[in-house]
């Protein structure tokens, strides 16, 4: 006999701090990877 899956409390809450973990891993892959050339300058292509 299957058990009932137990349903969250409180669906918000749940759905909120999910969001901000999943949030909180692209801002530091963004800080990681984003300014990883910043002394290099924009790229600009001379020859055409």
């Amino acid at each position: 006999m299957k058990k009932p899956k137990k349903k969250p409390e409180n669906i918000g809450l749940w759905w909120s701090l999910r969001t901000l973990y999943y949030l909180l891993i692209l801002i530091l892959l963004v800080l990681i990877y984003g300014f990883h050339d910043m002394s290099a300058g924009p790229f600009i292509y001379s020859e055409f």
